[in-house]
């Protein structure tokens, strides 16, 4: 992969309270950028491609390739480049790159709303 600015989880939101999220400078500097992130991808649906979800730990599934319950307050969702049919181990941390996106988006696909997404994103195993 080449070299992009690395985002950590850390770098996503400065504080998550019961008034919100407020997003990180570091996020909002690079929004609209390609970035790299290290994670745990998961499909957001069970059996779906379309969207995965990138979590900094290994995330429980509730059934077979997606999970029933709510994702992790700084969960990245990840849509995948068109040609990207990269096969991922959940449970397997992997380099994921993208152009980076924040704020309030529906994704009816995964079936849940994101706050923060990687669009036209390639992965390989760390």
């Amino acid at each position: 992969m080449p070299q992009s600015p690395f985002l950590d989880f850390d770098e996503l939101f400065a504080r998550i309270g019961v008034l919100g999220h407020e997003f990180h400078e570091r996020l909002e500097a690079l929004d609209g950028t390609t970035v790299t992130m290290r994670g745990y991808l998961a499909p957001a649906a069970p059996g779906s491609r379309e969207v995965l979800v990138l979590t900094r730990a290994p995330a429980a599934t509730g059934r077979e390739g997606g999970t029933d319950q709510g994702w992790p307050e700084d969960a990245v969702f990840v849509l995948p480049a068109a040609e990207e049919a990269g096969d991922f181990a959940p449970g397997r941390l992997t380099e994921v790159e993208g152009v980076l996106e924040h704020g309030p988006l529906r994704l009816d696909a995964a079936g849940a709303s994101s706050l923060v997404r990687l669009r036209g994103a390639r992965w390989a195993p760390s």
